[in-house]
């Protein structure tokens, strides 16, 4: 008697249903498998070839006409596979071999893919451990949303990045060009440049460790802040400040001299980010700031005040300079009292410093009086009266009333001699 072998035996079934007229019926079991975790269930193949028609018909023993839809229950072709000579092979071993692939059902896939995901994470957990950010669960749904989307980026990207967090210049109390930081950390100065995921990863990490941004949102001057928190100087050169009469303080109380020799000249000078950030306090003679909007008057305030008065410009524009300046003189008690042009782009500066400051900011030459004293003849378009929805102050309420009433903007250049 001849002895079965029944490895031999299974290798030539498979290479028997390795016919492409038995292509998609295999498919089928195998989709049948993932949907299942078994095999089991109906298969349809729909407008059968004639190549298929011809196979089918001898294994299944029945008429499977061509351009026809079959239908099919997996015991049926359990009971035509018994029919052959490979009926001591069981289906689930013969089509994986026709397939050249193991069959795995969608459940196993989804307990692999989260065996795998939770592998990842534990590395994480472990590379973490003593650091200042010493989880990966603050950026779970970053991670996950990543790690679905493109796995290989997510692996590669994500430890390099959160090593990035935990070496924020800030934790040493620092400060580091943006470009200069992503090339010590990453060694790409352009790891984490605007538009780039890794970006939203850091700005991510800076607001879990040093809390949110004073400026709020995802609008370019936040985040530029939301990096300031971190140690991180963007556009440094750039994001610059008018002022004068404005004494800085270095660590341990010693004045900065480029700013005592401008103060002691009388002149007014440019404060650069990376200059501000050397500062640990700063003051005014008078417990009083001045904030202007334009250059113009922010002029005839200095050449008509002298002495101990203190002016800041900020040129139309709520830079990033402007509020650190701002921020470490109101910490030293100082009083802001700004005056801005009567449109909508003023009244949102407007707002902003209000939200910022609170009591310790005064709106000053700033209502409806010197509205009508500083109004010109241009139109302000519906679009920019838009703006005015994001005021909440009362007081500046109501000058947005006047602007949407009007429709004419007021400018402080028009009003220049109520600021002798």
């Amino acid at each position: 008697m001849e002895r079965w072998n029944g490895n031999e035996l299974l290798l030539q079934a498979a290479e028997y249903f390795k016919k492409p007229g038995f292509r998609r019926l295999f498919e089928g079991l195998n989709e049948r498998y993932q949907s299942l975790s078994r095999l089991g269930g109906t298969i349809n193949i729909s407008a059968l070839t004639k190549e298929e028609s011809e196979a089918l018909e001898g294994f299944l023993q029945m008429n499977t006409p061509e351009g026809k839809e079959l239908s099919l229950s997996v015991s049926r072709i359990r009971k035509a596979l018994k029919n052959t000579r490979y009926g001591q092979c069981s289906l689930e071993d013969i089509v994986p071999l026709v397939l050249d692939g193991s069959m795995i059902s969608n459940k196993q896939k989804k307990e692999e893919k989260n065996r795998e995901l939770e592998a990842f994470l534990d590395s994480l957990e472990k590379s973490l451990q003593g650091k200042p950010v010493n989880s990966w669960r603050p950026f779970y749904s970053l991670i996950i949303a990543d790690y679905n989307r493109d796995r290989p980026w997510a692996e590669e990207h994500i430890p390099l990045i959160l090593r990035a967090v935990n070496s924020l210049p800030a934790h040493a109390k620092e400060y580091e060009r943006l470009p200069v930081f992503a090339a010590g950390t990453t060694g790409n100065p352009h790891y984490f440049d605007e538009g780039k995921r890794s970006l939203t990863y850091l700005l991510y990490g800076i607001r879990h460790l040093f809390g949110e941004a004073g400026q709020k949102g995802n609008s370019a001057e936040s985040r530029t802040e939301l990096l300031y928190r971190g140690g991180i100087l963007k556009d440094d050169l750039y994001n610059w400040v008018l002022c004068f009469g404005i004494r800085g303080y270095l660590a341990g109380g010693e004045f900065h001299r480029g700013m005592e020799a401008y103060l002691k000249n009388g002149e007014p000078q440019i404060l650069t980010l990376q200059n501000i950030s050397l500062l640990k306090s700063a003051d005014v003679m008078e417990k009083k700031v001045y904030v202007v909007e334009n250059p113009a008057v922010f002029s005839h305030i200095v050449s008509r005040r002298q002495g101990n008065c203190a002016c800041i410009c900020s040129g139309g524009q709520l830079r990033l300079s402007v509020l650190i300046l701002l921020d470490l003189l109101v910490r030293n008690q100082v009083t802001v009292y700004y005056s801005g042009d009567f449109d909508p782009e003023g009244l949102c500066i407007a707002q902003k410093l209000v939200s910022r400051y609170g009591d310790g900011l005064r709106l000053w030459h700033y209502d409806e009086t010197m509205y009508y004293k500083s109004v010109s003849s241009e139109s302000i378009s519906d679009r920019r009266l838009a703006q005015l929805k994001g005021i909440t102050d009362s007081r500046l309420s109501a000058i947005g009333i006047l602007l949407q009433e009007h429709r004419h903007p007021g400018y402080q250049e028009n009003m220049i001699d109520c600021f002798d």
